[in-house]
């Protein structure tokens, strides 16, 4: 700022100045001009810091006010903290001493999603297993989420949490290979020369890949199979799948199934394999 008003014509005129020189060359620290410049400078500065207040103020009010989403609840269930109480009459926790791995260890909740009927929110969560699937919550970690989400909820509303293992997926294929890329094992297995079984790994890339509480389609399984270069034809004989909790037997699914756990875990993948011959 001073040098850019050292730089104006009238300046220099009045003050003789040649250019050459800085504004603390030319102006003591106590004279008029000095000070001058640190009360405007003080000035604009308190305003800029009275405006990021006022910001933050309609921020908060504009959260408070904001109806809460099905996303919102989400959300939620995902900031909970194992371990960690919240700011006092507030929704949040205070984590400024804390560090961003020991906020991602307490956030056990990795996968969430909500859905209401007949008034109620039900909201269905996991955490990440060691190998990076979903698995139901701990029941300490289940209590004290339902304990934070009745704290954190909307008067009125009913909240219901799902945490439940997964759904179980029996899949049975009929896969007509190319013989001359594939190898059948002694064990009935379809291996590859590099030792890889491409029909078991592309089954398990469908349902491991599907997002939490995602639709599975059975046209997305076959798509995955044609693509599979040893693979001439493919048949899903049959995909069934059941509840942990379900009081039925496995049920056949038609066409798509969404998960009740929101996660799906393969009981059972039976293949078999048949040479592709088209001479009569």
């Amino acid at each position: 700022m001073t040098t850019e008003w050292m730089k104006q014509p009238a300046v220099m005129s009045a003050y003789g100045l040649d250019g050459k020189k800085a504004f603390k060359d030319c102006f003591s620290a106590a004279s008029l001009e000095n000070i001058l410049f640190y009360v405007f400078a003080f000035a604009v500065w308190s305003l800029e810091s009275l405006f990021d207040l006022h910001r933050d103020e309609v921020d908060l009010l504009i959260e408070r006010l904001e109806p809460h989403t099905l996303r919102w609840y989400v959300a939620k269930a995902k900031n909970y903290m194992q371990g960690y109480s919240l700011v006092t009459d507030c929704d949040y926790y205070d984590t400024s001493k804390l560090s961003a791995s020991e906020i991602e260890a307490a956030r056990v909740v990795k996968y969430a999603v909500a859905t209401e009927k007949n008034t109620v929110v039900y909201i269905k969560v996991a955490r990440q297993g060691e190998d990076g699937n979903p698995q139901a919550l701990t029941d300490g970690q289940l209590a004290g989420l339902r304990s934070y989400l009745e704290e954190i909820k909307d008067a009125g509303v009913s909240i219901q949490v799902r945490n439940e293992p997964a759904d179980s997926m029996q899949i049975s294929l009929v896969i007509y290979y190319d013989p001359t890329l594939l190898t059948i094992s002694s064990n009935g297995t379809g291996v590859l020369p590099d030792g890889s079984e491409p029909v078991r790994e592309a089954v398990k890339s469908v349902i491991t890949g599907l997002p939490f509480n995602g639709v599975f389609r059975k046209s997305d399984l076959m798509a995955a199979l044609q693509d599979l270069p040893c693979v001439k034809v493919a048949d899903i004989t049959s995909v069934k799948v059941k509840a942990k909790n379900a009081v039925t037997g496995p049920v056949e699914v038609v066409g798509y199934s969404v998960p009740e756990s929101g996660y799906y875990e393969i009981t059972s993948l039976d293949v078999d394999y048949k040479p592709y011959n088209t001479v009569g």
